[in-house]
């Protein structure tokens, strides 16, 4: 039975449509629509902008702006009789070098129903960019302190002040990001002697100290750097974060390293961690490496051809277009700005994010990212009704696209995102409270790879605080963490009352939270109302090769988040470590109609969420491991039903009773060995030896209507046709066929075929049968 903690319009979305995940009921006909887009364009307004504009000019076809916010001025300046149409911004191809964020507010949006779109010319490539030329060098002479002997007569210098080019932690040549000089990993001492939160930093304030203190051993790669603000630290005290915090000080009588912020947990306070240091001529050991020292003015760079250097460029800005509303951040209502569209836009060559002094408590979930921060190349703030449509987002430090706060019925489709430092899409709205404001956005048909490529736990997308989003159709491979990340505040926070510097704490809106209830309490259903990330549907997706730099996650994972989640007709394949997770302080999520293939393990499952009508292909661990999370109100009966497991390297599914360990202390346990608490029921087992499996596990009151067979049940596993084959066993334990054909799952046809052929790396993973012959091959190219 489906229990209150599951949404029914969660429900009816994960049961409906089983044969095929397609879109129903067109509202209007063909001729309407033609009739309707005939009528807009009589009501077009154009503006033209180039780069070879001249001032002076009045923006038309033939005499363009010469910047995009020349455009955004003039749009300002019509009446209100001309501003109720459609405007378009053309813009022509070439670089748009910007000094300062392009602000569009809610003078900006169209007016009612009209639209403001700023849209490359067809055929034409317009980029925008924060680069900043670096000119002057010359080849280093005599000697420099720290610099290895590999290294000498190679080094090209320049000069580069804080002055003229700001604080920076990336350096470009042409359209490819250069390697920031980095020590090899060192080793440092375990600090003792303070309790451990549940989120693995210090639990009490009189520990704060040790969150700013790093001792290394003998051998470390340390010296005293007289420019210790451009030094930065690199660390990951947690499995599933990275901390990145520029140097304080440095004791080398006492091995010890002072951070100038805080990080979300003591260094070394973990097994297996590990640090390194970025940013000293010391390690500039390999062609294409540089450091900067901002106390001489200095660029150090080792070209790979040992040439001048030449196209050499810094970013500028961490935001490049910022669409923002009025935000009353203590009131209830928001005024957003409205209706404005980006398409075929390539946006490059942002800055990266960096820690402050007060950052502590302002990192969301396991600091992943920073609350209501400006990093990110295209940032919503204060929207409703946007599209980013066809547009490229590549090759930067920082982040591609944030919606933040009040954000809603923003579409973000056909985008390729591909070799940025952190995020590719965050959605993060407001801290637990009663504000709930970003919602019923729409991430769709877009591909993402190679994000995170600095801070390694970027995630292709991460909805925070964000609910009734639409995730779809997207094809996300290549990622250092997950390729989709739900979650909140987790409960063990908002225990923790009126903190303000453990993850998130600051953005607890605490006046708006009941706060009366305890531990012996099923404190998380109390909370639940103030955790918005709840009935997003992820569906259509294809994931590979994710979790390649941090490995504590799932390829989808959803933690601390609100409930009515559905995890839906996904392809999940060639991943070393998880599929699916549903984390500590998750309930009331459905995980059905996937295909999870080649997984390290399947689907890790905590609390009471559902696994119904997934089909498990070869997992090397569990398909399914079920276990405990610390201090839960343990709930019984979650089902998992209707499942085909074949044959993997460990049994289908495994558990791990952890009611009594100190870490794993549940507020309420159950009264049986894990499996035996959930509704497991009706799945197919089809491997040889599946019936002593089954027999073990029905001893105990489940799988009574559950079925083994050695019958293949798939038409032709090898060349990845899942088909049931008729008369398949499967059918007879309850499983519902679902569509499984490979060009189900990921981008669909009409992709923007210019993006696919500028996107080599997806290309090669089975995107070259896309242009060529429809999608009917790539299943015979996916791997």
């Amino acid at each position: 039975m489906i229990k209150k903690y599951f949404n029914q319009s969660a429900l009816a979305l994960a049961t409906c449509c089983t044969l095929a995940l397609s879109a129903c009921g067109e509202q209007q006909t063909e001729q309407t629509v033609a009739q309707q887009s005939s009528q807009k364009q009589s009501q077009t307004l154009e503006f033209y902008v180039s780069p070879q504009g001249l001032a002076g000019n009045g923006g038309t076809q033939g005499a363009p702006f010469a910047s995009i916010a020349q455009a955004r001025d003039a749009i300002r300046a019509l009446d209100d009789s001309q501003r109720s149409q459609d405007i378009v911004v053309w813009l022509a191809g070439g670089t748009y070098t910007l000094s300062e964020t392009l602000i569009l507010n809610r003078q900006d949006g169209g007016q009612g129903d009209s639209f403001v779109n700023y849209r490359a010319v067809p055929g034409e490539t317009p980029v925008i960019s924060s680069g900043k030329a670096v000119e002057g060098w010359a080849k280093l002479e005599g000697e420099l302190e720290g610099l290895p002997e590999i290294a000498q007569g190679n080094i090209w210098v320049a000069d580069v002040t804080r002055e003229d080019y700001g604080r920076f932690t990336a350096v470009f040549a042409g359209d490819k990001r250069l390697a920031r000089a980095r020590s090899d990993r060192f080793d440092g001492i375990k600090p003792t002697g303070y309790e451990i939160a549940d989120s693995r930093n210090v639990m009490h304030k009189k520990d704060r100290h040790l969150l700013r203190e790093i001792r290394y051993v003998e051998g470390a790669p340390i010296r005293d750097w007289k420019n210790l603000d451009d030094i930065e630290v690199f660390f990951n005290p947690v499995p599933w974060a990275m901390n990145f915090i520029p140097l304080e000080s440095i004791n080398l009588d006492e091995q010890l390293l002072t951070l100038k912020f805080e990080a979300n947990a003591p260094a070394f306070s973990q097994n297996g961690p590990w640090a390194v240091i970025e940013n000293a001529v010391d390690f500039i050991d390999e062609a294409g490496e540089w450091a900067h020292n901002s106390n001489t003015g200095k660029l150090y760079y080792w070209p790979h051809d040992n040439q001048k250097p030449h196209d050499i460029t810094i970013p500028q800005l961490k935001e490049l277009v910022r669409v923002e509303g009025d935000i009353d951040y203590d009131g209830p209502v928001d005024q957003p700005v409205k209706n404005i569209a980006f398409e075929g836009l390539t946006f490059t060559q942002g800055k990266r994010s960096t820690w402050h002094k007060d950052h502590k408590g302002w990192g969301i979930q396991h600091d992943w990212d920073s609350f209501d921060t400006g990093n990110a190349m295209l940032r919503f703030r204060g929207a409703e009704n946007m599209q980013v449509i066809g547009s490229h987002f590549t090759n930067s430090a920082g982040s591609a696209i944030r919606l933040d706060l009040h954000a809603q019925n923003i579409t973000i489709k056909d985008n390729l995102i591909d070799y940025v430092g952190h995020m590719g899409i965050l959605l993060a709205g407001y801290g637990p409270g009663t504000k709930d404001v970003n919602h019923s956005n729409t991430i769709t048909n877009n591909i993402i790879h190679h994000v995170g490529e600095i801070i390694w736990h970027g995630h292709g997308v991460f909805a925070w605080q964000s609910g009734n989003n639409t995730i779809s159709n997207n094809w996300i491979h290549h990622v250092p963490r997950k390729a989709i990340g739900v979650a909140g505040t987790r409960v063990q926070i908002l225990m923790k009352k009126h903190e303000d510097f453990d993850e998130a704490a600051q953005t607890i809106r605490w006046n708006e939270i009941d706060l009366d209830v305890e531990w012996t309490e099923d404190a998380q259903e109390h909370f639940m109302p103030y955790l918005h990330s709840r009935n997003n549907v992820i569906e259509n997706n294809k994931v590979t090769k994710t979790l390649l730099r941090l490995h504590d996650g799932a390829s989808i994972n959803i933690s601390g988040a609100g409930t009515g989640n559905i995890i839906r007709h996904n392809y999940i394949y060639d991943v070393d470590y998880i599929g699916t997770r549903t984390d500590d302080w998750q309930r009331g999520t459905i995980t059905t109609q996937n295909i999870i293939e080649n997984a390290g393990t399947g689907i890790v499952h905590k609390d009471y969420n559902h696994i119904t009508n997934n089909i498990f292909i070869n997992t090397n661990g569990e398909a399914i491991r079920m276990r405990a999370f610390p201090r839960q109100w343990f709930k019984p009966e979650s089902e998992i039903q209707n499942n085909i497991f074949t044959k993997g390297r460990r049994p289908p599914y495994g558990a791990r009773d952890l009611w009594n360990t100190s870490e794993f202390f549940a507020t309420k346990k159950g009264t049986k060995k894990i499996p035996y608490e959930y509704l497991l029921d009706n799945n197919t087992y089809a491997f040889k030896g599946a019936d002593e499996f089954l027999k073990k596990h029905q001893k105990h009151g489940v799988e009574l209507n559950s079925i083994t067979t050695e019958q293949q049940q798939f038409v032709d596993v090898a060349n990845k046709d899942y088909r049931l084959v008729d008369n398949a066993e499967a059918l007879k334990s309850g499983f519902i066929p679902f569509d499984v054909n490979l060009d189900s799952f990921g981008i669909t046809k009409d992709y923007p075929e210019h993006l696919l052929k500028l996107d080599r790396d997806t290309m090669q993973w089975g995107g070259e049968t896309l242009l060529h012959g429809g999608l009917e091959d790539v299943q015979k190219n996916v791997h």
